[in-house]
């Protein structure tokens, strides 16, 4: 599906079948934070009141699964994150693949489809290329744009899923940034996949290391 040359809202219009102007606003501003953060590589060319802005060769991918990821992880920097960090990528694949994958999860009922699996599967799966290949889309309709500025109902969503088990809540407060709750959570789980394991292993290496930070600035402020 060739992209090159669109703008944002052609290229959404392309990938997605949404018209931004008439359905979702908010879908085409998410995407243009993919721009400003460069995510997404575009070309722009000078206007009477603005610069026009359409994508480069081979930026359809990106911004497909920019925009689907982002359904899932609202803050663009975390989403950039999953395309350059194999490590994050990995750990948010495990997110996924809990929560809109796992039968015992009210999202994943939700969505249970053979787009979530493989969305999961493709997601922790380094070998396959974000900039390169399609992601599978889990979602009928994109919460951006069924929902529009009330997205962060998708995350009560997962607030609600991640209260049947404490894996689920321990990978929220992951998602979240919320390292304190995260380790107090994972002392509930007594057992887990290898990639929750990784997970809690990283959280308690971020605690190390801001307590160690902590300690030597109270160390120079003796001083």
């Amino acid at each position: 599906m060739d992209t090159e040359g669109l703008s944002i809202p052609e290229a959404i219009r392309r990938l997605f079948g949404v018209d931004v102007a008439k359905e979702s606003p908010l879908l085409k501003n998410k995407a243009m934070s993919f721009v400003r953060n460069k995510l997404i590589a575009v070309r722009k060319e000078p206007k009477v009141d603005r610069k026009a802005v359409y994508l480069k060769a081979d930026q359809g991918y990106a911004l497909h699964n920019a925009l689907i990821l982002n359904a899932v992880f609202p803050n663009p920097k975390d989403v950039k994150r999953i395309f350059e960090d194999e490590r994050y990528r990995t750990d948010c694949a495990a997110v996924v693949g809990r929560l809109l994958t796992d039968r015992g999860s009210v999202l994943g009922e939700a969505l249970q489809s053979g787009s979530s699996d493989k969305m999961a599967s493709f997601l922790a799966d380094i070998a396959r290329d974000l900039r390169q290949e399609w992601m599978p889309n889990p979602f009928q309709v994109l919460p951006q744009v069924a929902l529009g500025e009330n997205t962060t109902l998708l995350h009560a969503l997962l607030a609600q899923a991640a209260s049947l088990e404490p894996a689920d809540s321990f990978l929220l407060a992951y998602m979240n940034g919320d390292w304190e709750a995260a380790q107090k959570l994972s002392s509930q789980i007594s057992s887990g996949t290898p990639e929750l394991l990784a997970i809690k292993t990283e959280i308690d290496r971020k605690l190390n290391e801001a307590h160690e930070f902590s300690e030597l600035l109270n160390f120079f402020r003796k001083k």
